[in-house]
C-alpha cells in the first residue's frame, strides 16, 4: 500500500506508438485489448485508467523495486478476431511482458488461447467465465469471481424473496452457453421455473429474445448480455408493460446500465465481484477513495477492479523483486504470491482454480442514480 498520498496521474493512456521492443530503462509494458469507444468501452476505460494511475503513482513512490509498468490499450470495438489481432500486436510490435485487464470477447477463452500462444501471462482479465478457472491453465491469474458464482448467488437471493419464475437473456457464443448452463443448473437445485431466450454476439436486436422471455412470465429476468442488448431488453419489456425485477450479471456493467437507460435503470440489482467502492465502510474502499481523489478517477466497480488489479500485480513484483521484468520474471512473481487481505479484500489461489476471489454481492441502482447495498 502506497504511505503517502498518491500522485496524480494521467488517466487516460491512447494506443503507443512503441518501437518493436522496449529498450532498456523504458517502462515494461502490459497489453490490454477491449472496447475502448462509446458506451460499450466504459469498462475498458475505466479499469485501465485506474490501473495505470496506480502503476504511475507506484512507480514514482518507489513501490514498484524500481520498476515502472505502462499499459497499452488497444481498442477491439468487442470483436473477437480484432482481440486476436491485437494480442498478437501487443506481444510484438509493443514487446507486452504480459497480457493484462482485457474485456469483452476477448477476455474470454479466445483471449487465454492468445496468451498462451505467446507465452504470456493472462492477468485480470475482466471475464467470468468458468473455462478460465481451470487448473491446468497456468498462465490464468483471475481477481474475480466467475459467473458461475454471480449467478447462484442471484438465484439464492431470488429464491429467498419467493420469486419463482426466472428469465434469462445471454448472448449465442461459448461464454453465454456457459451461463445459460450455469443459470439452468442453479434455477433446477433451488426449484425454480426458468426460461432462457439469446441474442447474436454483439448484437443489440432483442426483438426474437423479448417475446420468449414474456410468453413464460418470469417474475425476474437476468441479464448477462452484452451492455446495449441488455438495455435494449429493459426498454422493451417496459415498454411492453412487464412489471417484474431485472438482475444483471458484473460484465454487464452498472455505468452502462446508467448511460443507455437513465431512469429506467433504478431498481435494478447488479451483481459484483470487488468491494463496493463508495461510502469507505471498509478498509480497500477507503483507500479506493483517497486514491481516486488525488488520482482524479472516477469511483465506480470497473475502476475499482483495476485499482485491486493494479495493487496485487504491483505486490507480486514488489516481492519478487526481479532485475528487469518480462513474461517469465512475471509470472514467476505471480505465482510466488501467498494469500494477501488487499484493504481488508481478502486474494488467494487454491490448488483447484485459478481466480483468487469468489466474492459476490448484490448491489442496486438507487432513484438517485446510484449504487446502494
Amino acid at each position: 500500500m502506497l504511505r503517502r498520498h498518491l500522485l496524480a496521474a494521467a488517466a487516460a493512456v491512447a494506443t503507443l506508438a512503441a518501437p518493436a521492443f522496449a529498450k532498456a530503462g523504458d517502462a515494461a509494458r502490459l497489453g490490454q485489448s477491449a472496447p475502448l469507444v462509446g458506451a460499450g468501452g466504459t469498462t475498458g476505460r475505466q479499469f485501465r485508467d485506474a490501473a495505470q494511475a496506480w502503476f504511475t503513482a507506484a512507480a514514482r513512490e518507489g513501490a514498484l523495486g524500481g520498476h515502472r509498468l505502462e499499459i497499452v490499450s488497444l481498442d477491439d470495438g468487442g470483436q473477437v478476431e480484432r482481440a486476436l489481432t491485437n494480442s498478437k500486436l501487443l506481444a510484438s510490435a509493443h514487446g507486452a511482458v504480459g497480457l493484462f485487464g482485457f474485456v469483452g470477447a476477448g477476455a474470454n477463452r479466445e483471449g487465454m488461447q492468445a496468451a498462451l500462444e505467446e507465452g504470456l501471462p493472462f492477468v485480470a482479465p475482466v471475464s467470468g467465465m468458468d473455462v478460465l478457472r481451470r487448473r491446468g491453465n497456468a498462465h490464468v491469474y483471475l481477481l474475480r469471481a466467475g459467473h458461475r458464482d454471480e449467478i447462484r448467488q442471484i438465484i439464492r437471493h431470488t429464491a429467498s424473496i419467493g420469486i419463482a419464475r426466472l428469465g434469462l437473456l445471454y448472448e449465442y457464443d461459448s461464454a453465454g452457453w456457459e451461463i445459460r448452463d450455469s443459470f439452468a443448473e442453479a434455477a433446477q437445485d433451488a426449484k425454480l421455473a426458468h426460461v432462457g431466450a439469446s441474442v447474436s454476439r454483439a448484437s443489440a436486436d432483442v426483438a426474437g429474445a423479448l417475446p420468449v422471455l414474456l410468453a413464460r412470465e418470469p417474475q425476474a429476468i437476468v441479464l448477462a448480455a452484452n451492455p446495449a442488448a441488455s438495455a435494449a431488453l429493459v426498454r422493451a419489456a417496459r415498454q411492453a408493460g412487464y412489471g417484474g425485477s431485472f438482475y444483471t450479471v458484473s460484465t454487464v456493467g452498472g455505468k452502462a446500465l446508467f448511460d443507455a437507460l437513465g431512469p429506467l435503470a433504478v431498481g435494478i440489482s447488479v451483481a459484483q465481484v470487488v468491494p463496493f467502492p463508495w461510502g469507505g465502510s471498509t478498509p480497500i474502499a477507503r483507500e479506493f477513495l483517497a486514491f481516486c481523489a488525488t488520482a482524479q478517477i472516477e469511483p465506480d466497480f470497473a475502476s475499482m477492479e483495476g485499482y485491486v488489479a493494479a495493487r496485487w500485480l504491483g505486490e507480486a513484483v514488489r516481492r519478487a523483486k526481479p532485475k528487469e521484468l518480462t513474461a517469465a520474471t512475471l509470472a514467476a512473481a505471480l505465482d510466488r504470491m501467498p494469500p494477501m487481505q488487499l484493504g481488508g479484500f481478502p486474494l488467494a489461489f487454491s490448488p483447484e482454480t485459478r481466480s483468487a476471489s469468489a466474492f459476490v454481492e448484490l448491489t442496486v441502482v438507487g432513484s438517485a442514480m446510484r449504487f446502494i447495498k
